[in-house]
């Protein structure tokens, strides 16, 4: 067959980009097209994401394949980080620019949320663990001090959600997306309207959910005009980007382990039904939802956040080095000194390695003495906290698969690998790098009918992409 190529929209919390996935029947490529920055805007509001300027980018990425590529372009979807929305007026417009997660209007909504309905409850009911960013906090604390904004409200569309509107002009729920915001029946496609309504947030906001895989619709003809592009679909991928980096995992078992690995880490089991229990909620786990009705059992754990906020103080210092020549540093140091990653005083913006060396210094523990011990304490509380992870899995779903995958940026991480590989004591399987954008094509080659299966498509990614094998020392 001739080359076929599928726009995967990527978007962090730190960057984003747009990639072309080039199949020719038996392999994929993964070809960056374009890649931008994204962060969060601090306003006399609040902290916002400049969604604006994300749209302007992706049509960039969008009329720069449109020139690489022609008409071998099939679709194009968008994956994003979890939890975040627009809310849109009955024409369609944008109510403001939407909140970043860290924002701190959400401090004491849970406490609010479990005043209203019993902790265990709650988690019941959504099978989510309890993070203060969740959109159920987001949109209980709009509910409580800014009623107004809900009034006006026509829709709410989570990240990508708004994007593939701007790209199509459809108005979609994705089902993965929809998952994160601790709205949903567990395990569910439902939204729970008693939990809407007790918490003060109006149902009409809100579509059934749509399937990843499904053709939404095609480009606008404003977009077209601004790119160059042609009637090119648009699909809704799992736009969670964890759900795509899962379903981009090399991995045939059954219900494989993962490690997402970027400015937070997930990690869990892939799983055919949600497992919600008072154990789950005691050991902090969500049930996510991915492709094909697939449940993550995971916890959300800081991740690399932690090093690009000392990163980027160490860079305002004048000290430089990348990401790799630190970590290198790190690999000739070591160190007893634990941080919990999960802290508080960890989750928003500001001097990251002060806020690590109170934490030390709190608990009575050595402070670090150089940059490289501080990267060093940080990889190994990273590591140590997998490990805890991995014992709750294996004391509550006996027995685990004996290979973790990590995938994402953070599975470059050679020395991170090899302490995972060693607190966990399972076998790591490192890579791809660039599998939330393989899974994101992986939902448009469904949709385009090139495969019938997730399992097919991870048949084609373990054939496409290297890894490297951590083994526990």
């Amino acid at each position: 067959m001739s080359e076929k190529v599928y726009l995967a929209v990527d978007i962090g919390a730190g960057s984003g980009r747009v990639v072309a996935g080039v199949y020719d029947g038996r392999l994929l490529k993964i070809e960056e097209v374009h890649r931008f920055g994204n962060g969060g805007l601090e306003l006399p509001s609040g902290w916002h994401w400049n969604v604006l300027q994300l749209f302007s980018d992706i049509q960039r990425g969008i009329a720069e394949a449109r020139k690489r590529y022609g008409d071998r372009i099939v679709s194009l979807a968008t994956a994003t980080w979890g939890v975040d929305y627009g809310l849109l007026d009955a024409r369609g417009r944008l109510l403001g620019l939407p909140y970043m997660y860290r924002d701190s209007r959400t401090d004491g909504m849970i406490e609010e949320a479990c005043r209203r309905v019993p902790i265990a409850e709650l988690y019941h009911r959504t099978g989510i663990q309890f993070l203060f960013f969740n959109t159920l906090f987001q949109l209980l604390s709009e509910s409580v001090h800014a009623p107004g904004s809900l009034a006006a409200a026509d829709r709410l569309l989570f990240m990508p959600d708004l994007l593939t509107y701007w790209l199509s002009g459809e108005k979609i729920n994705e089902r993965t997306i929809s998952s994160t915001s601790q709205l949903l029946k567990a395990g569910t496609a439902e939204w729970d309207a008693g939990l809407l309504e007790t918490m003060g947030i109006p149902s009409h906001l809100f579509s059934q959910p749509t399937e990843p895989g499904t053709t939404v619709g095609s480009l606008t003809a404003a977009v077209r005009r601004e790119t160059g592009a042609g009637a090119i679909a648009v699909v809704a991928c799992g736009s969670h980007d964890t759900a795509s980096a899962i379903a981009g995992m090399p991995s045939q078992d059954d219900e494989p382990l993962f490690l997402s690995s970027g400015t937070w880490s997930l990690i869990g089991r892939e799983l055919r039904q949600p497992r919600v229990s008072d154990e789950t909620m005691d050991a902090g786990l969500s049930n996510e939802q991915g492709l094909h009705g697939t449940t993550r059992l995971l916890r959300n754990v800081a991740g690399m956040w932690l090093l690009q906020e000392c990163k980027r103080q160490w860079d305002a210092a004048g000290m430089g080095g990348t990401y790799a020549e630190i970590v290198e540093e790190a690999r000739g140091v070591e160190t007893s000194s634990r941080i919990d990653p999960n802290d508080a005083r960890f989750q928003k913006h500001g001097d990251m390695p002060a806020a690590i060396s109170d934490s030390l210094k709190e608990n009575g523990l050595p402070p670090a003495q150089s940059r490289a011990e501080m990267v060093r304490i940080i990889l190994e509380s990273l590591a140590e906290t997998y490990g805890r992870v991995v014992s709750d899995l294996r004391r509550l779903i006996s027995p685990l698969p004996e290979t973790l995958h990590v995938t994402g940026g953070g599975s470059q991480n050679a020395l991170l690998n090899q302490l995972t590989a060693n607190a966990t004591g399972l076998r790591v399987e490192a890579g791809p790098v660039e599998a939330t954008a393989a899974g994101n094509v992986l939902a448009q080659l469904l949709a385009d009918g090139e495969i019938a299966s997730v399992r097919e498509g991870r048949d084609l990614i373990q054939r496409s992409f290297p890894t490297t094998v951590f083994e526990p020392q």
